[in-house]
């Protein structure tokens, strides 16, 4: 059975946890949104922009449900 669950992100600066989809509504009024993005996630709720977790420790967390 798959499992559909959206890896979170913690923000360290706030400790709010989020998806990163979340993350995305709060920047799509960004001038480099249009542009591939930055490559960057913001804190919906504090707006703290971090880098994005690299893709095999998310890969490696849907697979593993962790």
């Amino acid at each position: 059975m798959a499992n559909n669950t959206k890896p979170m992100v913690t923000c360290p600066f706030c400790n709010h946890r989020f998806s990163e989809e979340e993350s995305a509504k709060c920047c799509n009024n960004c001038a480099m949104f249009g542009q591939g993005g930055c490559q960057k996630l913001r804190c919906p709720n504090c707006g703290y922009e971090m880098p994005a977790p690299p893709r095999l420790p998310r890969l490696l967390a849907r697979l593993f449900n962790k």
